[in-house]
């Protein structure tokens, strides 16, 4: 809070004053302890000295500033041109409190000190001086530490300092439609792309800054340069001017910045020009600006050129800016000799949601990188927020994609994932965020009730643009779930609101035809595998009964989650023995052809250790079917639970093969059939029930299935395998 002076009055352009230099704070406070200076005593050695360290940040006024309020006199006089920096003791007379208000309103900011606690103390404060005697005031930050928190824990990347900068042009220019009589004034922004000096320049035309607006610059900021004091510092025009400028400091050790305010007529241009040191100047311009408005001027430290080349800056300056309503420009100043590119408008495209579908869809497909299938509007106007939601017809993962969210216009970022839920893994958002706020690096959102509330609802319009799909447009809802069931199904194992979108929606194989699962038969049976499902569901459909494919990837699982969901749908586990415990024995008239059948497979299997049994049931298709060893008949109706133990007759616990007497292939066996006939037979209605059955064959029982075919093909030519080989 002071300032410098030079010997003998002679005084750098802030005014006179009194320093102490070269001497520990400690000895400086003991060598002029005592000395009168406007009346004001310094305090004893001891309280002068104590708890100052290395010199801090500070902010500059004249001595005559100074003595106006009462506050403080300077020890002793010293050459300023001939140190780089200059410790400084400052004594406090009377109400701190006070004191700090005033000098808060006059530089824009004060010190730490609760207001009024202490009446006398001793700060500490450090300038320096160039040696062309122009004053560099140090930032009132810790430069160092804010930069370190932006590239390191704020921005994901440098690139973000051309959105910072466009975002302030932007700023200024509607600032400046609010002060009103604007007259012909339209507002522009341009961006320079200087090859010749490794820089960029944003020029606007907006509000512009005034003199006390440049000195306190970054003092909206915070002393103490936290994150949620950058959130805090954005609501303000200059908090946010500050902090874009800041984040220049990524790719820059020096930036420059020409102001003049639209506020008063005649303003001066004022410049600033901000160091990476953590120091900055500010006075008049000496090339002053033509109308109101603002220049930054951003110089790339070593090694950082790339990041203000012309196609890395029309890069970024097109994704940010593309969807801006008003005109930004891009030039470019090539070095000599060099091409230089034209004149590019960079900004009024229009928005997605507001183009017709198909050029809608075609936008999508240049940003996501993918084909549509679907497409319909989403927007929750208490929010401000509106936009599409696309559906592709690339096969995902369990995860979302990013979705594109723009915040008045301003590109936000491609990788967002809050505004949809998780379980729409499908689902691209190209969408306006409105008000929802920014956290402060802006490339997301806060997340907080609002978001939520967004995204429930944005969900809900999810499933009922895809329900509308399906009653509306029923070939694209097919090729939406021919793309993406396994998706449908992967997110409905933990979400609830997924489940009963694939209760509603998702068509499940079953033996009366494809079905939702609320359309389900009161009770329906379901398998764990296809070949289960393509053996039984003949048999079932005969039968009247349903019967479920849950053989597809999560089917089982997501089955039964339904199961106990929807209580008045029963689900249950297809199990063979219990089900074919029911099936019919043949009736009286055809016992006797049931016996020759069973006997003659009997005979035939009777080293498979296979148990046969014949019965008689619909469909007449299904020949013949296998059960594996160790399952028995269980009958639907009560048993007896001690039947077991007092019947001398155990269960037959091995393999079992059931032959349908209703085929006219199984009836053939118990007819008159020559013996080299009749035993192939059934070898090969063997066979196919373990192949109906989903097992792997054996080779022997491949070699037999082959001799079995070709027996009872050379048979119905009317040769056999004994007159084929003697006509070898």
């Amino acid at each position: 809070m002071l300032l410098v002076t030079g010997e003998g009055g002679e005084a750098p352009a802030y005014g006179s004053g009194f320093v102490v230099t070269g001497l520990p704070l400690q000895d400086a406070g003991q060598q002029f302890a005592g000395v009168r200076a406007g009346g004001l005593q310094l305090e004893e050695a001891a309280d002068v000295g104590l708890g100052l360290g290395q010199p801090g940040s500070v902010e500059v006024c004249s001595s005559a500033q100074l003595q106006d309020r009462g506050a403080v006199r300077f020890i002793r006089q010293h050459p300023v041109q001939q140190v780089d920096r200059l410790a400084v003791l400052l004594l406090v007379e009377g109400g701190l409190g006070e004191l700090e208000g005033q000098m808060g309103a006059v530089h824009g900011r004060s010190t730490t000190y609760p207001p009024g606690v202490f009446p006398r103390r001793a700060l500490r404060a450090s300038i320096g001086c160039r040696d062309d005697g122009v004053v560099k005031e140090n930032f009132q930050v810790n430069l160092r530490g804010v930069v370190e928190i932006l590239s390191h824990h704020l921005y994901s990347s440098p690139r973000v300092y051309v959105r910072e900068l466009i975002q302030n042009a932007r700023d200024a220019v509607v600032a400046r439609i609010a002060l009103g009589d604007t007259g012909t004034w339209q507002g522009r922004i341009e961006l320079v792309v200087d090859d010749v000096n490794q820089a960029l320049v944003v020029r606007d035309n907006g509000i512009g800054l005034t003199e006390e607006e440049s000195r306190s610059l970054l003092a909206t900021i915070g002393a103490s340069s936290k994150r949620e004091q950058l959130v805090s510092a954005r609501r303000e025009f200059l908090g946010q001017f500050g902090i874009g400028l800041l984040s220049c400091f990524l790719v820059a050790d020096r930036i420059e910045v020409r102001s003049r305010s639209a506020r008063t007529p005649e303003a001066e241009t004022m410049l600033w020009v901000g160091y990476g040191d953590g120091t900055f100047s500010v006075g008049p311009a000496p090339e002053p600006l033509s109308e109101p408005g603002s220049e930054v001027r951003v110089h790339a430290r070593h090694g950082e050129s790339s990041w203000v080349s012309y196609d890395r800056v029309r890069l970024l300056a097109e994704q940010f800016a593309s969807l801006l309503p008003g005109p930004i420009m891009l030039h470019h100043l090539a070095r000599e000799g060099a091409p230089e590119h034209p004149p590019l408008l960079v900004s009024t495209r229009t928005p997605p949601w507001q183009l017709p579908p198909e050029e809608a869809f075609a936008w999508c497909e240049e940003k996501f990188g993918t084909g549509t299938i679907l497409g319909f509007p989403v927007q929750v106007p208490a929010a401000g927020v509106r936009g599409l939601a696309f559906i592709g017809n690339r096969t995902g993962g369990s995860h979302r994609s990013g979705d594109m969210v723009y915040s008045h216009g301003m590109f936000v970022s491609d990788q967002n994932t809050q505004l949809a839920p998780t379980w729409a893994t499908f689902v691209n958002l190209a969408i306006e965020a409105g008000d929802l706020p920014l956290t402060a690096s802006r490339e997301s959102l806060q997340e907080g009730d609002s978001v939520t509330a967004v995204r429930e609802e944005i969900g809900q319009q999810i499933r009922d643009g895809i329900e509308r799909a399906a009653m509306e447009r029923p070939h694209a809802f097919a090729d939406f779930m021919a793309a993406h069931h396994q998706s449908l199904l992967a997110m409905a194992l933990g979400d609830d609101d997924m489940l009963d979108f694939v209760a509603r929606n998702y068509l499940w194989e079953t033996s009366q035809g494809n079905k939702r699962a609320i359309d389900l038969a009161t009770k329906s049976f379901y398998t764990a595998t296809h070949e289960q499902f393509q053996t039984y569901a003949p048999l079932l459909a005969a039968q009247g009964k349903t019967m479920i494919n849950g053989g597809y990837t999560h089917g089982v699982a997501i089955l039964h989650r339904l199961r106990k969901q929807r209580g008045k749908v029963l689900l249950e586990e297809f199990e063979p023995a219990k089900l074919l415990g029911d099936l019919p024995e043949p009736p009286a008239d055809r016992a006797a052809l049931a016996d020759v059948v069973r006997s003659a497979a009997t005979q035939e299997l009777a080293d498979d250790d296979i148990a046969v049994e014949v019965r008689d049931f619909a469909p007449a298709s299904v020949m013949s079917l296998h059960l594996g060893g160790g399952t028995g008949f269980v009958s639907t109706e009560d048993a007896d639970p001690w039947a077991e133990f007092f019947t001398a007759e155990q269960p037959d616990r091995r393999a079992k093969l059931i032959l349908n007497l209703r085929s006219e292939a199984v009836a053939a066996i118990g007819a008159d059939l020559a013996a080299g006939v009749r035993a192939p037979a059934v070898r090969a209605l063997y066979v196919l029930a373990l192949l109906a059955g989903g097992e792997r064959l054996k080779p022997t029982q491949q070699a037999d299935l082959a001799s079995a075919l070709t027996t009872l093909l050379l048979s119905a030519g009317g040769t056999t395998n004994q007159d084929q080989h003697r006509d070898q």
